[in-house]
């Protein structure tokens, strides 16, 4: 993956993360091992974290990220969904939205 596509990637991960207002440890120590599992140096997990936003466009995000990033995707963002135990409608959302793009 190129560096902007572990950008966008982790942003749109971190968006699911943060759809149900509350960003919890277990959900940013999930964020953490995503960033790890791309190894993205600090400068990029800086500015994915600096660009995490409820309101961003995911379409957009998701039609930007190449087609090996769009392939991992749907795992991260069904991992994250379940992270802290509880399923919120905008996490569900969210899920659906990303699900449909990248099938």
């Amino acid at each position: 993956m190129t560096p902007e596509d572990r950008k966008r990637f982790v942003q749109i991960v971190g968006q699911v993360l943060i759809s149900d207002g509350v960003l919890g440890d277990a959900e940013r120590e999930h964020l953490d091992r995503v960033m790890d599992e791309l190894q993205m140096p600090d400068t990029e997990r800086k500015a994915a974290l600096s660009g995490i936003d409820m309101d961003s466009n995911v379409e957009e995000r998701v039609a930007a990220l190449s087609e090996e990033a769009r392939a991992r995707l749907l795992s991260a963002v069904e991992a994250a969904v379940k992270i802290d135990g509880e399923t919120a409608k905008s996490e569900t959302q969210l899920l659906e939205t990303i699900r449909r793009l990248v099938s």
